[in-house]
Order: C-alpha cells, then sequence, then structure tokens
C-alpha cells in the first residue's frame, strides 16, 4: 500500500513540477489571471532581438558564428562578420536617429520598418506607465526593471516620448565638468519624489529601470568609465583593416572576443547586472514578463532557472506561436512557476503583448 502512495505521489508531483501554457482568448478569466499575477508583484520584463522587428533583423545565431570565428583563431573573418552585423544594427539606428550619410539611399521599407517598431515600444512604455500608475497597491515601489539584451536605442527613444514615466538607463543624473554623464550600477536603486510647494507631502514617481544586459550603441568608455555618447557615422569604406578592427572594438558590447580583444570594464559592468538582474528575481513576489527573448545566453538562463527556487517568484513568457511555446514548455518543463502564454491560431506580436498585459486596465487606447 506504502509503495502504491509513493508511486501516486511521485505522478502527482510530475504532473504539477512543469512548466503549464495558457492559450489567451481575451475572455473575463484572462484578464483576471493578468490582473492577479500584476496586482501585488514587484514587476520585471525582459527583451530580446525579437522585440526589435521588423527594423533590425538577424539572421542565424550571430553570437555562435562569431564564437566558432574565435575559437577558430579566425581574426580576419570575425571581424568582417562583426561590422557586418554591427551595420546592420546601425542602419535601423541611424533611421530612427534621422541621420544618413551624404548621397546615401535609404529604403522606404526600412523607414517603414523602423516606424513600425518605434510604434510597438511607444506602446510598451504607455503599457509600462498604465502598469505603475492604475494598479491598486501603495506598498510597492513605482518601478518596473525592463532588462534587455538589445542594443539598439527603441526603448530610449519611446522614453523620450512619453512624459509620464522616468526612464533611469543607469547614467548618473548629473554629468561631469566635461558635460559627460557616467554609468553607474547603483543608480538602479534610486528614486525619485515630487514634493508639494503648499502642502508636505512626496510622492514617488512611476520609474522604468532600463538595464542593458549586453551593452548599447549609446556605451562609450573612457578612463575606465562608460560614458552616455552616440558615436559618428560609420565611413563608407575603412582603408585597412586595423580601421575596421578598431571600429568594431569600440563598441561596449557583449559580444564573444579572444581573451587578447577582451575589455575588463565592460565585463564587469556585465556581471554587475547579471547581479541585479539575479537579485531582483530573489525578491518575494517577483514577476518576470518574457518576449522576443529566447534565452540563447547561457548565463542568463542558468540564473532564471537558479532565481525559479524561489516559490514566490512567477514567470510568464509571451511566445509568438506555438512551435515556440513547446520550445519554453520543454526548456522549463521542471519549473511549476512557469507559465507560457500563446494565442492559439495567431501569432502572438508586440503589439498583441502590449494588448494582453494592459487587458485588466481597459486595454491600449
Amino acid at each position: 500500500m506504502k509503495h502504491v502512495r509513493y508511486i501516486l505521489s511521485t505522478i502527482f508531483k510530475e504532473r504539477h513540477s512543469v512548466a503549464t501554457y495558457r492559450a489567451y482568448y481575451g475572455q473575463d478569466r484572462d484578464r483576471e489571471y493578468f490582473e492577479r499575477i500584476f496586482q501585488s508583484a514587484n514587476i520585471n520584463f525582459i527583451i530580446g532581438s525579437g522585440a526589435s522587428l521588423p527594423a533590425i533583423s538577424v539572421l542565424g545565431d550571430i553570437e555562435s558564428e562569431l564564437e566558432a570565428l574565435v575559437r577558430a583563431g579566425k581574426d580576419d573573418e570575425y571581424f568582417s562578420k562583426s561590422e557586418s552585423f554591427l551595420d546592420n544594427v546601425w542602419k535601423a539606428n541611424n533611421v530612427l536617429l534621422k541621420r544618413s550619410l551624404p548621397a546615401e539611399v535609404i529604403l522606404p521599407t526600412l523607414i517603414d520598418d523602423v516606424v513600425s517598431t518605434q510604434n510597438n515600444y511607444a506602446k510598451l512604455m504607455r503599457a509600462l506607465e498604465m502598469l505603475l500608475t492604475r494598479r491598486r497597491t501603495g506598498l510597492l515601489p513605482r518601478r518596473i526593471n525592463l532588462f534587455t539584451t538589445n542594443y539598439d536605442l527603441f526603448i530610449e527613444d519611446a522614453a523620450v516620448k512619453n512624459n509620464n514615466v522616468i526612464l533611469n538607463d543607469g547614467f548618473r543624473q548629473r554629468a561631469d565638468i566635461y558635460n559627460r554623464t557616467v554609468f553607474d550600477t547603483k543608480c538602479f536603486y534610486q528614486t525619485i519624489h515630487a514634493t508639494g510647494n503648499l502642502y508636505n507631502y512626496s510622492v514617488e514617481l512611476p520609474t522604468v529601470n532600463l538595464i542593458k544586459l549586453h551593452g548599447s550603441l549609446s556605451w562609450h568608455s573612457y578612463d575606465k568609465e562608460i560614458y552616455y555618447s552616440i558615436k559618428d557615422m560609420k565611413p563608407v569604406a575603412f582603408n585597412t583593416p586595423k580601421e575596421k578592427q578598431d571600429w568594431v572594438m569600440s563598441h561596449q558590447l557583449v559580444l564573444p572576443r579572444k581573451d587578447k580583444f577582451r575589455e575588463t570594464l565592460l565585463e564587469n559592468v556585465y556581471y554587475d547586472l547579471l547581479r541585479t538582474y539575479s537579485n531582483e528575481l530573489d525578491k518575494e513576489g517577483s514577476l518576470l514578463i518574457v518576449f522576443g527573448f529566447s534565452f540563447a545566453d547561457e548565463h542568463i538562463e542558468t540564473l532564471t532557472k537558479k532565481a525559479l527556487r524561489n516559490a514566490t517568484l512567477k514567470i510568464v513568457i509571451f511566445a509568438y506561436n506555438e512551435a515556440a511555446k513547446d520550445l519554453f514548455l520543454d526548456k522549463f518543463r521542471d519549473y511549476s512557476n512557469v507559465d507560457v502564454v500563446f494565442t492559439p491560431g495567431a501569432p502572438l506580436d508586440f503589439k498583441k503583448m502590449n494588448e494582453i498585459i494592459t487587458s485588466f486596465l481597459g486595454g491600449m487606447k
């Protein structure tokens, strides 16, 4: 009899210690589900390259390809592929920044793709604003952590156009005597309050911490510090291989590199930001929303699975389609506090995700 009870309990655990999937139909129970998970949670998002489609489309697994070239010692091929990859990322960002080289022809399709992506990010910022200002709790910080492995500037662009949310990108608000703003991870633990000039009150302003785990196109290193700086446009052509190498290496981005090309400063910042990611997920009642991110970064996947030992952590992954749903269910098959959301019969794109996370607040207008 004890043996039978043991078998039954094992089956019960196997059925319940797995990630679950949730089909979203826009019904009351769907809205109630999202209201329940958002209402009293410490909210975190992590978004990946899927969010910057269609503006930036990277074919294949660029990191694996670069890693293979590093291991093979093919430096010239490594820098050529890196240049091509970065050039692709910069093309969309140059449209975003409204700049171009003399006589450069910008395809109308690229402009349309950038505008479409801008709109998606603008709606995301509006959704985060709604979550921060409309949920019924005064006990939690009015702060959302937005982690991303993307290098682009779409989030910064969206934040500039939203006057109701403060974007904290990790740079000190006060510039140095050279008018340079310095990156400091301690900035993510600061809050900003508004006070009245007639009455004695203080209100925490809604803030989004933008934590760019893999660096940013706006990061520039100098004298053992990272500063905010937008690069000049890439020249039409490089005169020497050394010029190409220097241009690639001037980017403060997490990419596979040989030991002799590694930058200690960037590596230290990367691990500081990973520590921030881990600490936020370890907090009681934390929520992580995942969109456009495949967990290809092994460090992030490992930290995420380790954090799932926190029984109060909830992870909700938005799967683009049923194939992606199955991949996520397999990746997190051992964790019962992971839900994978998908929309049967239709792709769950950025626009749809924004609608879903605000559904219990009346949706996007």
